[in-house]
């Protein structure tokens, strides 16, 4: 039955997204008349949807990977966190009614997802270039950092650890139980994901010149932080550290990001000369068709010598 909660969330989040577009992209920009081909939004965005989805990936397919390393972990962290908190996150179950678990679980499940993906569709729409490519670095520094603690830093949902909490969302319904564990071992609390990427995703946007989407994300982080807390699924020390992974994602793409995205796109221009991705750039002197590829930031034109500066975009 895991399939149908599946379908329900891809549908929702999708529906989610489209009122997001209506709400939050200026009807300015919207009837902005757009000079991109299909093929040039894809050899111009393809580097972070690849890299997004295989983080992504990454994450999800820790039960095979700790297989494949032979990694074993037989220890529990989770006492170490009871130790500094105890039962604090008891405290918001006290409001608990079925209405409230199933908003709760809709927040955590769907609005969480719908707000990471329409981040990188809105960035990319209105051509904040810049900000995309941190947010796409801050993305994929999230991921990478927490992985080795899912791996080797097990902590249990508060739902399943402190008797004074129940796993509200994980008894909710078996097929929401059966499809959240098909990916995840109730056991990769820390630090908690869902906070670090809204956190993250407030702090980019909050640069930009989107101003109702920022008004959105300062209410919907805190009801996301809420509904991790209020399902059973995660502790405060948490959050305090997705926030704090958040901050250092962000420092990271700030100060580095410049470096880390020239050498990727090194990279990225390799992989595209590899497979034979092609685009044509028209001499602005000679007018002569140069065949390249899509993310090479410089060519000269071979007819007049030309050096041309190139935007995928």
């Amino acid at each position: 039955m895991a399939w149908q909660l599946i379908i329900f969330s891809i549908i929702s989040t999708l529906i989610l997204i489209a009122l997001y577009f209506s709400l939050f992209v200026s009807v300015e920009c919207r009837k902005r008349k757009r000079g991109y081909t299909v093929r040039q939004l894809i050899n111009g965005y393809w580097p972070y949807i690849l890299a997004a989805a295989a983080v992504y990936g990454l994450l999800q397919a820790q039960f095979p990977i700790r297989q494949h390393l032979n990694l074993l972990v037989n220890y529990d962290c989770t006492a170490y966190i009871e130790h500094i908190e105890g039962g604090l996150v008891a405290g918001f179950q006290s409001m608990a009614t079925p209405t409230l678990t199933y908003l709760m679980t809709f927040v955590y499940l769907v609005l969480f997802s719908s707000i990471v993906m329409f981040t990188f569709i809105v960035l990319a729409y209105t051509e904040q270039t810049a900000e995309l490519k941190r947010f796409s670095l801050v993305f994929i520094l999230n991921y990478l950092i927490a992985f080795p603690f899912y791996l080797l830093f097990p902590v249990t949902v508060t739902g399943y650890a402190l008797p004074s909490v129940q796993p509200l969302m994980y008894e909710l319904h078996p097929m929401v139980y059966s499809a959240i564990t098909m990916v995840d071992p109730l056991d990769n609390c820390f630090p908690s994901l869902h906070v670090a990427l809204v956190f993250s995703t407030l702090l980019v946007i909050y640069g930009t010149n989107l101003r109702r989407y920022t008004v959105f994300l300062i209410f919907a982080f805190p009801t996301v932080v809420f509904s991790t807390l209020y399902l059973g699924v995660h502790w405060a020390t948490d959050i305090i550290a997705g926030m704090a992974l958040s901050v250092l994602t962000l420092h990271i793409a700030n100060k580095y990001g410049e470096q880390i995205l020239q050498h990727a796109n090194i990279a990225i221009v390799e992989l595209e000369m590899l497979i034979g991705v092609k685009e044509t750039i028209i001499c602005n002197m000679c007018a002569y068709k140069i065949i390249t590829v899509p993310h090479i930031q410089f060519v000269s034109c071979p007819q007049c010598g030309t050096r041309i500066e190139h935007s995928v975009l």
